[in-house]
């Protein structure tokens, strides 16, 4: 399994080629996303129609709700992380569910994830 972040869901849900030909290149994969980066994508959404096509699409993928361990993790990352470098918890619960579960984050937005020793941070493709 690999965990998704909002930016190459975006890339995807936009149609940014590269990202559709990774995705449909990568089908045999089990992907997760989580439960964050899911409310995050309702969040973007302008209206009714974009509401519809972000649940079609997320409903592709496995959700990862956080677990009190994720949680208790997330809060320690960002006592860990908050003043050093500026991470929010967002960034804390998605790297919690990754670590929690080794396994690896795939996204662009590398900066929040650079303290999380053990985390593993790949970006899938070339923008």
């Amino acid at each position: 399994m690999i965990l998704l972040d909002a930016d190459v869901l975006i890339d995807c849900l936009r149609g940014l080629p590269s990202a559709e030909r990774w995705l449909r290149e990568s089908s045999v994969r089990v992907f997760g996303i989580p439960g964050i980066v899911a409310m995050e994508l309702v969040v973007g959404c302008r209206d009714k129609t974009d509401l519809r096509h972000v649940q079609s699409f997320i409903r592709r993928f496995r959700v990862i709700w956080p677990e009190a361990n994720d949680f208790r993790r997330a809060f320690d990352l960002l006592v860990a992380h908050r003043l050093e470098f500026g991470v929010e918890a967002p960034d804390c619960i998605v790297a919690a569910i990754a670590l929690e579960r080794s396994i690896p984050l795939y996204t662009f937005n590398v900066k929040p994830f650079q303290g999380f020793s053990g985390l593993e941070v790949v970006q899938p493709y070339a923008r």
